[in-house]
């Protein structure tokens, strides 16, 4: 079977989640104090405040990891048409925004939340257009 139009969505899909994740957990890592101030700084009235570095830490490696599986699913994709690593990518990336979606509720900060709803919205017709072609017959 050759790439068709029906891989496109996922692929695209997947490459967002990848860039998005990958930019977002990599640059937690490279100013991981100062973010972590930030945070903390956010949750200071939450009765999560004493958890925030663990709970950082936890959504670090959620993001880094959804970036790396939804790249390799990409990949997985591109060259296989399976979409076995796919799937767990998007899946990890679906979950991974309903913990930043909970932490910014949690906050009060509202417009931060609803400023989340695209990407969880991108997130979840990914997993629809990998079930779409694992439903239509197209290899999983």
């Amino acid at each position: 079977m050759n790439l068709s139009i029906q891989h496109m969505p996922s692929l695209f899909g997947l490459a967002f989640i990848a860039i998005m994740f990958l930019q977002s957990g990599i640059d937690k890592l490279y100013n991981f104090k100062k973010e972590l101030g930030w945070i903390r700084q956010k949750f200071s009235r939450s009765f999560l405040y004493e958890y925030v570095g663990t709970l950082f830490t936890i959504l670090t490696f959620s993001e880094i990891v959804s970036g790396f599986l939804a790249a390799g699913g990409f990949f997985q994709v591109l060259f296989t048409f399976n979409s076995s690593l796919a799937m767990l990518g998007a899946c990890s990336a679906t979950v991974t925004m309903l913990m930043l979606f909970f932490g910014q509720r949690i906050t009060k900060d509202y417009s931060g939340a609803a400023s989340l709803v695209p990407y969880f919205i991108a997130c979840v017709l990914t997993i629809f257009f990998l079930s779409y072609r694992i439903l239509s017959g197209c290899s999983m």
